[in-house]
């Protein structure tokens, strides 16, 4: 019978990697329009934050690995619909782009936080990572509020069906 930590520690990392894909491909989509549209300045700050991502990623990779931590097998329906998103929200316009960024980052700030709570007194190194990882996405969260995410008239289906989409990729990943 598998520990309680083990248990834990795969179901974080199950969960955390598939995010960690889904942040790459939602960036990659919107990287592709920014770049298609010729717009340098949205192109930067997203690679910016999708540079940051990437570490994120590595680190879930390499941790899946050493610990023998099976990905989620919903891992490639994620990246497709991951991309889509970050493509149909840059199309939308850059401020849609910024919405997608914030209404995911505030579900994924959450998120952490239970994870962090949940691996307080086991798993230090692993709760250290996540500490300075949410702190990446409240950035993140952050730049895009800076860069107009919050001043969209009309964006709030948008931003609420983001946000349960969000919800519903970490529920699922944690348990296949």
């Amino acid at each position: 019978m598998m520990n309680a930590k083990r248990k834990i520690l795969e179901k974080i990392v199950r969960v955390d990697q598939a995010g960690e894909v889904g942040a790459q491909q939602i960036y990659e989509g919107q990287k592709l329009v920014f770049k298609t549209l010729k717009n340098k300045k949205d192109f930067d700050q997203i690679s910016r934050m999708a540079d940051e991502e990437k570490e994120h990623l590595d680190y879930f990779n390499d941790l899946a690995k050493k610990e023998s931590i099976k990905p989620t097998k919903l891992s490639n329906l994620f990246g497709v619909g991951a991309f889509a998103m970050g493509i149909g929200t840059a199309l939308l316009g850059r401020k849609a782009a910024y919405v997608c960024t914030e209404a995911v980052e505030e579900v994924i700030e959450a998120h952490y936080q239970k994870q962090i709570d949940e691996l307080d007194g086991i798993h230090d190194d692993v709760r250290e990572k996540i500490i300075k990882f949410q702190e990446d996405e409240v950035d993140h969260k952050n730049t895009a509020i800076n860069e107009g995410s919050q001043q969209t008239f009309g964006y709030s289906i948008l931003r609420k069906t983001i946000n349960e989409t969000t919800k519903l990729a970490i529920f699922m990943a944690e348990r296949y």
